[in-house]
């Protein structure tokens, strides 16, 4: 059996064994949202039927036989991240209160994300190009539409282990605050893991074939070198020193690339989908939705300003704790193979 289904079929018993807890929240939410409605404050209600008429209209076949669709879930999921990150950094700055001890925890979740990430980005690829389709689908570099025929089956399921692979990515954090790294713990961090959570169900919701393959492939191997550097530096292979600013390069490289895939998307199906002729049962669309790349697009800005930032500020602490070790009299890092390595 694949590894997807296994996931797949877990994460449903998992959803069923915490429905008796989740279900009355959920309810609790819509009996709040009936009250307002019932006072005069009907936005929020309106706002929810809006929302599942528009999930009606938009949803993939996919989706309906994968778990974690429901957008209420997601916000929950999204809301606990935050919950723990802002209660773990206030009682964290409590010097009494010391750091956990989470290195063997930290090697497991590195080592597995090397190992699920380099999965995904080889599954997806195989899916896209080295797989017959039976209904004559082929993918291209870009402008893949949505591939809603059983055939396209396959490459949803493992962008749907894409997508659940960012509950996953939300250790990162949780280390970090058991280790009472704040720093790291920034806007830019949790913004990211946050957001991307939400981005990723829309698309797995909407559309989990075509286009979406390039960002999850692409993600995904950024991802086996980021992880692959953690753990080896965890287990004290200095030799990977030399990778940690080109990790930060790598993903600002992804998010251009992903801009100009969005760019190309949305191009497509204004200018050359109109020439095209209808498509033929079963594929139902030409393009890809052009939300979704008009969201990529935007997104990525954001992405690509922050870790700009980000990376514009951690060159220079690097350059600041450079001048300071040699003016301690230490030798630069790197110089002849040797020194303190930063």
């Amino acid at each position: 059996m694949p590894f997807s289904d296994v996931l797949i079929g877990w994460t449903f018993a998992v959803g069923n064994a915490l429905s008796p807890i989740v279900r009355p929240i959920e309810s609790g939410g819509e009996s709040i949202v009936s009250g307002l409605a019932s006072v005069g404050l009907t936005a929020p209600l309106q706002l929810v039927n809006s929302a599942k008429e528009w999930m009606a209209a938009n949803g993939s076949k996919h989706s309906d036989r994968l778990p974690l669709m429901n957008p209420f879930h997601v916000i929950l999921i999204i809301s606990l991240y935050l919950v723990i990150v802002i209660s773990g950094k206030r009682i964290g700055a409590n010097s009494s209160v010391p750091k956990l001890e989470v290195k063997q925890f930290a090697l497991i979740h590195n080592l597995l994300m090397v190992a699920l990430s380099a999965y995904m980005c080889l599954s997806i690829l195989a899916n896209a190009f080295f797989s017959k389709s039976s209904t004559g689908y082929r993918y291209g570099l870009w402008a893949n539409p949505p591939d809603e025929t059983e055939s396209g089956w396959s490459m949803a399921k493992v962008i749907w282990v894409f997508y659940f692979s960012k509950i996953l990515e939300f250790n990162d954090t949780f280390i970090m605050i058991a280790k009472k790294n704040f720093r790291q713990v920034s806007f830019l961090h949790v913004y990211h893991h946050g957001s991307i959570f939400a981005v990723w169900w829309l698309v797995t919701f909407t559309a989990p074939t075509g286009e979406a393959y390039f960002s999850a492939a692409l993600n995904s191997f950024i991802h086996v070198v980021m992880y692959g550097y953690y753990f080896c530096s965890a287990i004290g292979i200095k030799q990977v020193s030399f990778i940690k600013k080109y990790i930060t390069m790598m993903q600002m490289t992804q998010f251009c690339l992903m801009m100009c895939q969005a760019t190309y998307d949305i191009v497509h199906s204004f200018v050359i989908v109109p020439s095209l002729p209808a498509p033929q049962p079963p594929f139902t669309s030409n393009s890809y939705p052009v939300y979704l790349s008009s969201i990529l697009f935007f997104y990525m800005i954001s992405m690509l300003a922050l870790f700009y930032n980000f990376y514009q500020a951690d060159r220079r602490r690097e350059r600041e704790a450079r001048k300071a070790g040699n003016a301690n009299g230490a030798p630069k890092v790197g110089q002849n193979g040797k020194g303190k390595e930063e």
